[in-house]
């Protein structure tokens, strides 16, 4: 098969070594060929087609007259991240550059929301669960075939492997049938999702109404959750005898044995660490891989700097020309930028949404706002983004934490994450952070007026917490023009309503009902005023009704808003980018590195509080047993970031903790 490109309305695919590679992959068939390790990479070809031929796949060689329903076969080689394991994966290319798919059924299959990903981490962690995780090996080979029956058309690498399991070589023009459901055809997904959910259902696990990738179930007398991604699932018990015995109700319904995980570290591109007193996710597997590419051609360039990074420089000057500047759009000064910083503006931009979609809202603000200059990026915006990029690297162990209200002692201790409040500055003495239990889910919700200097739209921040940590947040940049800042406000809250009535139904289906109103924190005494008590006022008598529904669930008793300080409202930090003392006042809090009240580990937490930050976190309350403090045997570290424990050995020689590289050398 000749090295050719094919001609794509997708993904791109290139023919090498005689079998078709997705173009996204470095490694193709044709490169393997050559290395010395290529028998590895046959033996991972011949186990997929193994798994294949155990899940009663393939058909025998037919020779048939209609061709329209023949698709080529796909393959891609990667090196897994978890066991770094070598691993070739064959798919159908089902589009139309091989065939004619005629469509018989919906297409459409449910992914987990990142929103619910995280309240279930936060319910495993207010319930004290442990989190058990397995992958299903062909998961959609498992399901029955679409509903039109198509063939493969056998490659260099099938016709090796045919041969290599004793059958006589496959005759030119033959295909072969495919009788189940297999990856790359457009309704696989959707036949696999089906099968799977009624799977699950004979277990008496019932799905959420508005996530139906989120279950809950009795198994065993034991109330426990579970969720599924596709292929991976995790399953939130108490104990890993309750999770075998799942899992092993699940192996009874597949060909092919689950492979089983045990404790989850790694989900989907998120890192989970699960400790006696919290768990903690994160994306730094996925900044590492990332960054390593920037750490080569960046770290000659980094200044240095004394502590605590930032996402973006904040001097007047730099924030002024970020906001104000427009991009030349012709196309070779574009590349010119891109060629000077060494990185495509779009997937630089793209590579700080990943991780701030899963799990890191301290970048909310600055990567929707560098978004915002996609189309035509200035210099200062590259600068920016690359800015980001270094503050991402710096900071990648950082993540949310959701916290226990009892240690879980069958799981190790892990030192609580590294906490700045004492250098925050010090706030009014009559300013008190509210306190909630470990399943009181509540909101902070604020707007920043006017602030788009192109348009003059405002920007909504929201953040909703649960078990001590962020569960869901959201920057966003309204859709029409407020005129004054009760009216911004009064939108932000409407929408922060709606993901509230998201989160509420999602949690009483999960049997975690909200007793009373979610609390939400607003900082405009108008927009309170209109929501709690309906109060009219001449400037918002020509806002859309919609947004007065706000009020209706207030008068339902749904939810209610409540007064906050701004110097506290932690909303603020997803609608602008502040300096250094408001970013990392709002961060600590946000991402949950200070201990809830209820947690044990604020005892000792508290032991090492400033008088100011004591008055803030209103202790009167806390009457903390002295023998969960002791079980939780709690410390913590004030110190602004830790030193480089590890790193890739070209980079051990940069004298620098990774709080001092990020700076900047913009």
């Amino acid at each position: 098969m000749n090295k050719e490109f094919i001609d794509t309305q997708q993904v791109p695919i290139i023919a090498s070594g005689g079998v078709y590679n997705y173009v996204f992959s470095k490694l193709t068939r044709g490169k393997l060929l050559k290395q010395p390790d290529w028998g590895e990479w046959q033996a991972s070809e011949h186990l997929q087609l193994d798994q294949y031929q155990k899940q009663f796949m393939f058909g025998n060689p037919v020779l048939i007259a209609d061709r329209t329903n023949v698709f080529h076969l796909v393959w891609t080689y990667t090196v897994k991240e978890l066991d770094k394991r070598k691993k070739a994966r064959c798919a159908c290319d089902g589009s139309t550059r091989g065939g004619k798919v005629r469509i018989l059924d919906y297409t459409y299959a449910n992914c987990v929301d990142h929103t619910a990903s995280r309240m279930f981490y936060g319910i495993s962690t207010a319930e004290n669960l442990l989190i058990f995780g397995a992958d299903v090996c062909n998961a959609f080979s498992e399901a029955p075939a679409p509903k039109q029956g198509f063939y493969i058309q056998p490659d260099r690498a099938f016709c090796e492997w045919w041969i290599h399991k004793g059958n006589p070589p496959i005759p030119d023009g033959y295909v072969i049938p495919v009788q189940r459901a297999m990856q790359g055809h457009p309704e696989s997904p959707r036949i696999w999702e089906k099968w799977c959910d009624k799977m699950i259902k004979q277990h008496h696990f019932t799905p959420t109404t508005h996530e139906p990738c989120l279950y809950t179930g009795i198994w065993h007398g034991e109330k426990c959750y579970f969720k599924r991604q596709v292929d991976d699932f995790e399953f939130a018990t108490s104990s890993v005898s309750l999770a075998n015995s799942f899992y092993d109700a699940i192996d009874d319904h597949l060909t092919m044995p689950i492979k089983r995980q045990g404790l989850v570290t790694l989900f989907n591109g998120v890192d989970i660490l699960q400790s006696r007193n919290y768990i903690k996710i994160s994306a730094e597997t996925y900044i590492e891989k990332m960054g390593s590419k920037y750490l080569e051609m960046w770290h000659k360039e980094v200044q240095m700097m004394a502590e605590r990074p930032l996402p973006i420089p904040t001097h007047e000057s730099f924030l002024k020309a970020f906001h104000a500047d427009t991009g030349n759009p012709d196309v070779k000064v574009q590349h010119k930028l891109q060629q000077r910083f060494k990185f495509g503006y779009g997937s630089g931009v793209g590579e700080l949404i990943y991780a701030m979609v899963t799990c890191r809202p301290d970048i909310s603000a600055v990567v929707v706002k560098c978004a915002q200059h996609s189309t035509c990026p200035a210099e200062i915006h590259f600068q920016a983004v690359k800015h980001a990029i270094k503050y991402l690297v710096a900071t990648r162990k950082d993540g949310i934490y959701f916290w226990r209200a009892t240690p879980l002692m069958s799981l190790p201790e892990h030192p609580l994450p590294v906490c700045t409040t004492t250098l925050h500055g010090e706030l009014p003495p009559t300013v008190h952070r509210p306190n909630h239990e470990c399943t009181d889910m509540h909101a902070y919700v604020d707007s920043d007026w006017a602030t788009c200097p192109k348009t003059r739209r405002s920007f909504t921040g929201i953040i909703v917490k649960l078990a001590g940590g962020t569960i869901a947040y959201k920057t966003k940049l309204q859709p029409t023009v407020a005129l004054s800042s009760t009216e911004a406000e009064f939108m932000a809250a409407c929408d922060a309503g709606k993901m509230i009535l998201f989160i509420r139904s999602i949690l009483w289906d999960l049997g975690i009902p909200q007793q009373a109103a979610t609390v939400m924190y607003e900082d405009n005494d108008a927009c309170t005023a209109m929501a709690n008590a309906q109060k009219p006022t001449t400037r918002t008598r020509h806002m859309d009704i919609r947004y007065f529904a706000l009020a209706d669930w207030v008068e339902r008793d749904i939810m209610v808003l409540e007064r906050v300080h701004t110097s506290i409202n932690m909303a603020d930090h997803m609608t602008k980018i502040l300096d250094r003392t408001l970013f990392y006042r709002h961060v600590d809090h946000i991402m949950g590195h200070i201990p809830p009240i209820y947690s044990p580990c604020y005892g000792e937490f508290s032991k090492q509080m400033t008088p100011e930050l004591v008055a803030e976190h209103t202790i009167e309350d806390m009457d903390m047993a002295p023998a969960a403090a002791a079980a939780a045997k709690c410390t913590t570290s004030f110190y602004p970031w830790p030193l480089i424990s590890s790193c890739s050995a070209q980079y051990q020689s940069i004298p620098c903790t990774y709080g001092q590289w990020i700076v900047g050398g913009c």
